[in-house]
């Protein structure tokens, strides 16, 4: 399975090119500058509340060069599930204030849509006229205009306006439509069996449908059916997307983004695409003249506002802790149960897919074979958590109990974090939010306890993720 490299202390190793692996990047969103505002809770009128709010809205650029906003407000005294469409025109996305324009769009129950259900509308330009996506609390629906200001309903030929949905009871809402060579994406989420998914269908022409696809479903934020709103994904550099998905809307405001090439898929249950940390909620990225503008709402939930997007370059690992690869040397660990001899760097069967050949393996032994029988519990050298992000490798065994990684605190011994293989030799990235432990002295423990197949932990190493490279 392995071939040994190295035994012990003052043995050499053959791994990874270490500059192979930096050429291994990938990208960031950052915001520039100050925020400006661009809308301000609106006067409803009869349907005026103390309590509304607007979240999740729609911002594109209409015929005649205005920029419009349209939001779903939400807590208003609307009957029903209390939400409607409200909508501001701005001569230019640098503008403050932009002119009210009144309600926009109502929920229609005589064609279906649940009363006051509407839901974050987004709109794409496509064969000439403009297309908008919205939710109506069941289903994503459409409508289509000739100017970008003034839609119609797309009426389906069961007299309803419901194009799709993942049930019922689902809530399928926040759409956002992006065409990728050439074939429509639709993001949307939805709630299934009590958990938030991330959900994509794709289209050729913004009618037909393919069956829906989970792009993005729980790791460090969970499977809570609110942590994976407001999905948007942006085609930063041909073949290279971000992700953005939300957790927190109000004064606790938190966002995520991913990065990957692969546009249905942004980490199943996992944190190897996590990218970035945050701290908006419901982003809408727009490009204007060559340069990139965030939009998002305040954290005190009264309006909308705007600020200037960069996109930056960052090495997949980073800067390693150890070494030239993250791990280090044999004197960097020591046995904390188990046989003396089980310090045993290796390398892993060539796979073209895994990010890592060079791991330290507690399956490993001295004479280049393999014991999932032995169990081993390693630790090593203490060190400062002095950046915000991590990034930690981890191959071999599910087992959360008996085969894991995790970051203990030095002095304490006390466990801060676990993290798992999955079944396979491949080395799995794991992102680590370190910013409430910056300053924290720390250790990797690598715990086998386990006699049973795939009894065994590959771990590939740590990096800190440092600052990113603006490349726009």
């Amino acid at each position: 399975m392995w071939k040994r490299i190295a035994i012990l202390a003052g043995l050499t190793f053959i791994g990874m090119n270490g500059a192979a692996m930096q050429r291994e990047e990938m990208i960031v969103p950052v915001i520039e500058g100050d925020w400006w505002r661009v809308a301000s809770t609106p006067d409803l009128g009869e349907y005026n509340s103390e309590r509304q709010q607007p979240v999740d809205f729609g911002l594109w650029q209409a015929a005649d060069g205005t920029w419009q906003l349209w939001s779903c407000i939400r807590n208003t005294s609307y009957p029903g599930h209390t939400r409607l469409f409200y909508g501001w025109e701005g001569a230019s996305l640098t503008d403050t204030e932009w002119e009210p324009k009144g309600i926009v769009m109502e929920s229609r129950p005589d064609l279906g849509e649940p009363l006051g259900g509407l839901q974050a509308p987004h709109v794409v330009r496509h064969d000439g006229r403009f297309i908008m996506a919205y939710g109506d609390w069941t289903n994503i629906c459409f409508a289509t205009s000739e100017d970008g200001k003034n839609f119609e309903r797309i009426i389906q030929p069961n007299g309803k306006t419901g194009v799709f949905s993942e049930g019922q009871f689902a809530n399928a809402r926040d759409p956002m439509m992006i065409q990728i060579d050439g074939l429509w994406h639709l993001y949307y989420t939805a709630i299934t069996a009590g958990k938030g998914y991330g959900y994509c269908r794709t289209s050729q022409d913004l009618k037909t449908w393919s069956q829906s696809m989970v792009i993005s479903y729980g790791g460090k934020l969970s499977d809570n059916p609110w942590f994976n709103e407001s999905p948007h994904v942006v085609e930063v550099e041909p073949g290279e997307f971000v992700y953005f998905r939300n957790q927190y809307y109000g004064s606790g405001n938190l966002n995520w983004a991913y990065y990957s090439r692969n546009p249905l898929n942004f980490g199943i249950d996992h944190d190897e695409h996590l990218t970035a940390r945050l701290e908006i909620a419901a982003p809408e990225v727009v490009v204007d003249d060559g340069k990139y503008y965030i939009a998002a709402l305040t954290p005190e939930l009264d309006g909308i506002r705007i600020a200037r997007l960069r996109w930056a370059r960052r090495p997949i690992f980073g800067e390693p802790v150890w070494g030239d690869d993250g791990i280090g040397s044999v004197e960097l660990w020591r046995v904390v149960e188990g046989a003396p001899d089980s310090i045993v760097f290796c390398d892993a069967e060539p796979d073209p897919e895994s990010p890592r050949l060079r791991i330290l393996s507690t399956a490993a032994t001295v004479d280049g074979g393999s014991d999932d029988k032995r169990m081993v519990t390693l630790e090593s050298e203490p060190f400062v958590l002095d950046a915000p992000f991590y990034s930690l490798l981890v191959g071999g065994g599910n087992d959360r109990e008996r085969t894991h990684v995790a970051i203990v605190d030095a002095t304490t011994g006390d466990e801060l974090a676990r993290y798992t293989g999955r079944y396979q030799e491949k080395q799995f990235v794991h992102r680590i939010d370190a910013t409430s432990l910056k300053g924290r002295q720390v250790r990797i423990r690598i715990a086998d306890r386990s006699s049973d197949a795939w009894g065994h932990i590959a771990f590939g190493g740590i990096w800190r993720q440092g600052e990113p490279v603006i490349f726009r």
